[in-house]
């Protein structure tokens, strides 16, 4: 700011000395009583008020100018600690959701951090900072405190790969818990996952809970995936179409947990003869 008034003073500065010396001119005159110079004095006193007026707009310019720019500072600051506490905020609700879910369960959990994402190519997929060192295997669940996340699909000594339910090699075998009906759930549209193999028979609401199935081989029965959000009958098709809400916001997690899950011995065996 220092720089730009010295620059205004170097090219006003003509115009500053005529208005000061004008300025003076005008004082001489308002203290001559003379009778001959009243016209005069009045006019160099409206000259004289014009001329501090405008010297105190320039001033409140340069002075609104500089609060302007405090203000819009503070109005950064403000947002960012907005962000900030708005951030914590979720975090916080997630641990409480986590601490739940850990009273709940009896399965081994291993906390980890989300410290990588990837959404290209069809892939949905979640990079922790956990790996074989914390026990850590490929196959297991991985969770949050509002539901299934994925399972591991890679593991280093401290690192893993997870598969989310939006990657589309995904299956997961689910049950609706109202209708008591099973089917699979794979990546939908628009952020939802969908629930195929779900007769027209079976009467399916909105926001009817969906679960992992006892006949999925990958995870534990149980653990909550989503809730419906519509369904309508295919035209000329025995199933339903059936949309899911998953339950985990999975742009938002930080922490999930690793779940230990042993899989079935005779299921396991069975795959490895198709």
């Amino acid at each position: 700011m220092f720089k730009w008034l010295s620059e205004f003073y170097r090219l006003s500065k003509n115009y500053i000395v005529f208005a000061l010396l004008l300025s003076f001119s005008f004082f001489l005159i308002s203290v001559n009583n003379n009778v001959h110079t009243r016209g005069l004095q009045t006019v160099g006193l409206l000259t004289t008020s014009y001329l501090e007026n405008l010297v105190r707009s320039v001033t409140d310019y340069f002075s609104l100018s500089s609060r302007n720019a405090d203000l819009e500072r503070e109005n950064a600051q403000l947002i960012d600690l907005t962000a900030k506490i708005r951030r914590a905020l979720i975090e916080n609700d997630q641990l409480r959701a986590m601490l739940k879910f850990r009273d709940k369960t009896s399965a081994p959990l291993t906390p980890a951090n989300v410290i990588g994402r990837s959404t290209e190519g069809g892939k949905s997929l979640l990079t922790l900072d956990v790996g074989g060192n914390d026990n850590v295997h490929v196959g297991d669940p991985v969770v949050s405190g509002s539901g299934l996340v994925g399972n591991v699909i890679v593991a280093s000594g401290n690192f893993c790969l997870v598969r989310t339910l939006f990657d589309g090699d995904s299956r997961i075998a689910a049950r609706l818990t109202t209708a008591a009906a099973d089917g699979i759930v794979i990546a939908g549209k628009f952020g939802e996952l969908a629930m195929k193999n779900i007769s027209r028979r079976y009467v399916v609401g909105k926001g009817d809970v969906v679960e992992t199935s006892a006949l999925s081989t990958l995870v534990p029965a149980g653990i909550v995936i989503g809730f419906v959000s519509r369904t309508a009958d295919e035209t000329g098709n025995i199933f339903k179409e059936v949309d899911v809400q998953p339950a985990v916001d999975l742009s938002s997690i930080s922490a999930v947990f690793v779940m230990q899950y042993a899989r079935p011995t005779e299921a396991v065996d069975l795959e490895k003869t198709r």
